[in-house]
């Protein structure tokens, strides 16, 4: 039995061939960064606590070193005022500064002796008898003083002067990192012991299992899954095994039985999708269908343009299909109706909700063909809210619309406009420069619970003119989100547009607003159905024509 309690030379049998790994596969499993961390973490807590001793020890024997100078100084200072007291008395000083250089040569801390007389005009206060001083280094330093006296001839003991020794203590840090160089390479050669025993064990008794555990994991990763490991350890390493060997067990029945039931789920779930495909097909065909039938209720631009001088058309739906749909409808003596309407919902309701919409609508102008746009508004309001009356128990059903709606009369040179929730926007090109003015419809759509359904729409006059062309959109282009910080695209911007592209043919201006949009729109998604309108028409030759220059806003009352 080895130190670990594994057989070496087999880490796991093969009841059959199977893959087995290799040393080289241990170390890619992580097994020596394994053993680097411990190490690394090792070396870091040895080194915290070796540095944490040295700093003590550090503290502790330079306290020691600087005492003993300090004593050393406190000594010599008292043995050179006692030597010295007669010379001061005498103030000779060539006798104190010979002693004081005698000082300075034997003892090299020494880096300043000065000597003060009491008598004779030198106070301590004033200039010093003798003063001898040598480079002081970057040590710290330490100062001692002592009183110069002389003993009287009555035996009393009279002071004749001071005397201030000034040491370094550079030679204390030397005696310091002396006393400490031994407890470092101490340290030293222990971390490398630690190290190096610690590393050993961890090898033998948890990497190199580990490694054989992680070869047979391998070898079950790689689809044999019939080996087991041999197991003479009662430790953790020795319960990871047996839990090893019993997921083992529990893989290779589980296989065994796996590929019939992946074959059977596979089969059920092949004639899943195929009937899902079905049904898709199904109901994407019924979409693109809905779509033609929502198509073919939509004017023909080619129409539009044998009316207008120009005209452009941008529906885009959300979906394949959508709740927006625009109007054109001739009537008598060369006039026609043009508006757009925004239906609630989107894809396939609100489809139907256009449908339902458009043929309300035809009704009403089948009943009323000649009235203004505010009359056919009022109408159409109360007749969609009289269709949908039957889901009004449910309160999440609550389906209308909001609409702007023209009647252009060439023949007087002029358009009716009335509108719930969209407005008509009017650009003046004269004289080189250009407007926009914005005829706001009603606060007010057609056919909710809370439309009301007495409401008189407002019906707003505005001349037709040479350079003037009117525009309808529905709120899916001015609520699109873009921009870098998703802004709607707006009013505003709105306006710029229509300016920007004012000066080229209104058949090419699809293209252009279009690609406005997408500019703003970048990579977001669309928000809501789309729908713009725009054209223009001078008023006939025959119609007179209003001395406005500008769009009027005055009213008619249906």
């Amino acid at each position: 039995m080895s130190v670990t309690g594994w057989d070496d030379t087999e880490s796991y049998t093969l009841r059959g061939t199977g893959p087995g790994g290799t040393d080289e596969d241990a170390v890619t499993a992580g097994g020596s960064s394994l053993l680097t961390r411990v190490i690394l973490m090792i070396v870091g807590c040895t080194l915290l606590v070796g540095l944490v001793a040295m700093g003590v020890s550090s503290l502790l024997v330079g306290r020691q070193q600087r005492e003993a100078v300090t004593h050393r100084a406190m000594l010599v200072g008292t043995l050179q005022a006692s030597a010295m007291g007669q010379a001061v008395w005498e103030f000779d000083t060539r006798a104190v500064e010979g002693m004081i250089r005698g000082l300075m040569a034997e003892d090299p801390a020494v880096r300043s002796v000065k000597v003060w007389a009491a008598s004779g005009g030198r106070g301590s206060h004033g200039e010093p008898l003798v003063a001898l001083d040598r480079p002081a280094g970057r040590a710290e330093l330490t100062t001692v003083e002592r009183q110069i006296a002389i003993s009287g001839s009555d035996g009393e003991r009279n002071m004749v002067g001071l005397l201030r020794l000034t040491y370094s203590l550079e030679e204390a840090e030397s005696a310091t990192m002396t006393a400490l160089a031994p407890m470092a390479g101490l340290v030293f050669f222990s971390l490398l012991a630690v190290i190096g025993m610690i590393s050993i064990l961890l090898n033998r008794l948890v990497l190199a299992p580990l490694a054989r555990l992680t070869r047979s994991a391998g070898a079950i990763a790689a689809g044999d899954y019939r080996v087991r490991l041999r197991n003479r350890r009662a430790d953790e390493i020795g319960q990871l095994t047996v839990a090893f060997n019993h997921m083992a067990e529990t893989v290779h029945d589980y296989t065994e039985r796996l590929e019939q039931r992946v074959a059977e789920r596979t089969e059920e779930l092949r004639q899943s999708n195929e009937q899902l495909a079905v049904v898709n097909r199904q109901v994407m065909d019924s979409i693109q269908y809905a779509s033609l039938l929502q198509s073919a209720i939509l004017p023909d631009e080619r129409e539009m343009a044998r009316r207008l001088d120009g005209v452009c058309v941008l529906w885009r739906p959300r979906d394949v299909v959508g709740g927006d749909f625009h109007i054109f409808r001739e009537l008598e003596d060369g006039r026609f109706l043009i508006g757009v309407a925004d239906c609630s919902g989107h894809g396939v309701p609100g489809a139907f909700m256009t449908m339902t919409v458009s043929a309300i609508l035809d009704h009403v102008l089948s009943d009323m063909p000649d009235s203004d746009p505010a009359a056919i508004l009022g109408r159409l309001n109360r007749m969609v809210r009289a269709a949908l009356a039957r889901g009004r128990d449910n309160p999440r059903f609550d389906n209308g619309l909001d609409i702007g709606l023209c009647l252009v009369r060439p023949d007087r040179g002029d358009l009716l406009f009335a509108g719930g929730r969209i407005g008509l926007h009017i650009v003046d090109a004269q004289d080189g420069a250009a407007s926009v003015n914005e005829v706001k419809g009603d606060a007010q759509s057609l056919g909710y619970r809370r439309s009301d359904i007495g409401h008189r729409f407002t019906t707003h006059r505005v001349e037709l003119a040479p350079g003037r062309s009117f525009y309808l959109t529905t709120d899916g282009f001015l609520d699109q989100a873009g921009g870098a910080r998703g802004f709607g695209f707006g009013n505003r911007r709105f306006n710029a547009m229509l300016l920007e592209h004012d000066g080229i043919p209104m058949a090419d201006r699809k293209a252009a607003f279009a690609q406005a949009l997408a500019d703003h729109q970048g990579d977001r998604a669309q928000r809501d159905d789309i729908t713009l309108i725009g054209f223009s028409l001078s008023p006939a030759p025959a119609a007179a024509v209003s001395e406005a220059a500008g769009p009027s806003s005055h009213f008619i009352h249906p």
